[in-house]
């Protein structure tokens, strides 16, 4: 039976077009709990909520606008430097060469948190229970929550998920998350999405390591696998965001190699996503390819939107060539509709993509490489085998319905703190193939064509 009130922390949902993914995990969470909130630590007051069907306090996020927002921010900054411990990480800082990004990554750590813990404040003089506390992001605002915590001796259970950009120290401007030891000491759990954040964490807070678990994402069934295309031209479709990170740049001149080495090869790219660089995109793919190449740019699709793409389209295979990732959503999707897969090998890509499933390439994949993985998808007859693997890995890990339920349990309570049961590492034996792990000794893209 459901029991007990959620207050669940997003970056911006139901606002905006990102965190999509939450609308599947609260279907889940909803027969856990009696009562969940949703709180968007930032919004823009011109947005629409996205329907939801959950009541949404947008008391902390308003903070954080209109003319009285330095204000805020000041008083909290003042009475957070009182309040928290930070002269161990500003020591650090002073040692490190990033001194100005790391110094406002601590300053803009002690105000969210204190901003937060007033937020919290404020609820609970309003009687306002709350039983978890449970943040989509690992973010600053998880202080605040422990200080709550500890000020008023709340029983509320605070816990945390963590992805990539939120959670690798590396990708932060200077090398430096704020105050990130005191959060860990203090929360209840942290749910990696992928071993390979847990392993880091782990890693790098040994003494912590109990609190950390894998609790990953999932996608629902499309409904109908991808039913693969039966001629014409190697239809290859990218799904991201069109952001430098996501180097899509790189699967245009791919293509173009591909074509330069294949006379008899025709191309059809479709890319989902829109993105500060979306324009610059299209003109860089008109301007690269020629007429055997065909680019469609769908712009931004919601969940289901794309999952029909995947049900109505036909695609050989999908690319993802980014220089970061946490774990990619997209390639859960494709690995639901039984599409293979071709990615970077950073982050917990290899989590997803296998020898089985598709082409794990070097993180630092030149274009010729990046090519030569594609080109193995132009033989449909070798790449059957990988449409069964893909979607067979999709079941066995990335089940939206599996994991959101565990998940759901795990947040019940400490004594199901690591519920999330998690799939073994083993590789469907669904046979060789055309996956492999491709390196940059492939050949170069003017030999493709040579039986490659």
């Amino acid at each position: 039976m459901p029991s007990g009130t959620l207050l669940m922390v997003t970056s911006l949902y139901p606002y905006g077009q990102g965190e999509a993914f939450v609308a599947a995990e609260l279907e889940s969470l909803a027969c856990r709990f009696d009562r969940i909130e949703l709180v968007p630590i930032f919004h823009d007051p011109d947005d629409v909520a996205r329907p939801v069907a959950h009541p949404v306090d947008l008391g902390y996020s308003a903070q954080r606008w209109g003319v009285l927002r330095a204000w805020h921010v000041a008083g909290a900054l003042l009475s957070g430097l009182a309040r928290y411990r930070w002269r161990a990480d500003l020591g650090f800082i002073l040692r490190q060469r990033s001194k100005l990004e790391n110094l406002t990554e601590l300053v803009r750590t002690i105000y969210r948190a204190r901003l937060f813990e007033r937020f919290l404040a404020s609820r609970a003089r309003r009687g306002e229970r709350v039983d978890v506390i449970y943040f989509y992001w690992l973010l600053p605002e998880i202080l605040g929550a422990l200080q709550f915590r500890a000020a008023s001796g709340a029983a509320v259970r605070i816990v945390s998920r963590a992805h990539g950009g939120d959670l690798y120290e590396d990708r932060k401007a200077g090398g430096y998350a704020g105050l990130r030891h005191a959060i860990l000491a203090g929360i209840d759990d942290v749910y990696c999405v992928s071993r390979h954040g847990r392993r880091y964490l782990a890693g790098a807070f040994p003494a912590l390591a109990a609190k950390f678990h894998v609790a990953r994402l999932g996608v629902h069934d499309p409904g109908r696998l991808n039913r693969g295309p039966s001629g014409g031209p190697l239809e290859i479709v990218s799904c991201s965001f069109v952001v430098p990170g996501k180097r899509l740049h790189l699967v245009v001149d791919a293509i173009a190699c591909l074509l330069a080495a294949d006379p008899a090869l025709a191309v059809r790219w479709t890319h989902v996503g829109d993105g500060p660089l979306f324009d610059d995109l299209r003109a860089y793919a008109r301007a690269r390819l020629g007429a055997r190449a065909q680019a469609v740019f769908k712009g931004y699709l919601t969940p289901a939107e794309l999952r029909t793409l995947y049900r109505e389209e036909s695609f050989d295979v999908i690319v993802n060539v980014s220089d970061n990732e946490g774990i990619p959503v997209s390639l859960m999707e494709a690995s639901a509709a039984g599409i293979p897969m071709v990615a970077t090998d950073v982050g917990a890509s290899a989590e997803i993509v296998n020898a089985a499933n598709g082409v794990l390439i070097p993180a630092d994949a030149d274009v010729p490489t990046i090519a030569a993985a594609l080109h193995r998808f132009a033989d449909r007859r070798a790449a059957h085998a990988c449409r069964h693997a893909a979607r067979a890995w999709w079941e066995v890990r990335y089940d939206a319905t599996v994991n959101y339920a565990l998940f759901g349990r795990a947040l019940g309570g400490p004594a199901h703190a690591a519920a999330c049961a998690e799939a073994p590492d083993a590789e469907p034996a669904c046979g060789s193939g055309a996956g492999a792990h491709a390196s940059s000794r492939m050949r170069p893209c003017t030999r493709l064509h040579d039986g490659e």
